[in-house]
């Protein structure tokens, strides 16, 4: 993870990792520094089967940007509905865990492993084989963008 000049955040990388008996996961150390006492977890804006982490001023931003009128078209509305009541604000601890909860472990098909993966301005949390299988059939497994 690096800063331009202490602005935005930018994740990089991904980590194995598994969820413990309650159903948290500990976000990898070099993550934290960006994150205070709590995030936002949504599914994939993209209808992705990833959760999708999100520091309280990215997803400020983000929904900021949401204009009015987007409510006016029905398939929009819907696809926001679906978006914005998927959506969690969790805490997170001084150990750097955080609750995923059970509707979005389902979205993601996560059991045990995840993958925590950077991805530029958030955290993507993938099962690897749900990873692997998205990759290889989207060409993104290995390639550079």
């Amino acid at each position: 993870m690096w800063s331009d000049n202490a602005q935005k955040p930018r994740f990089f990388g991904a980590y194995a990792h598994s969820l413990d008996p309650k159903g948290r996961i500990t976000l990898p150390a070099r993550y934290r520094t960006c994150f205070s006492d709590r995030c936002f977890l949504t599914p994939s804006q993209f209808g992705d089967p990833c959760i999708v982490i999100w520091t309280p001023e990215d997803y400020e931003a983000f929904t900021g940007q949401i204009s009015p009128s987007s409510w006016d078209d029905p398939s929009t509305r819907l696809r926001l509905r679906s978006w914005l009541r998927g959506t969690f604000e969790v805490e997170i601890d001084k150990s750097g865990r955080m609750p995923i909860p059970q509707p979005l472990r389902q979205v993601a098909s996560l059991v045990r492993d995840v993958s925590v993966q950077g991805a530029l301005e958030r955290i993507e949390l993938w099962d690897p084989t749900v990873w692997e299988s998205y990759a290889s059939t989207s060409g993104e497994a290995g390639e550079s963008p």
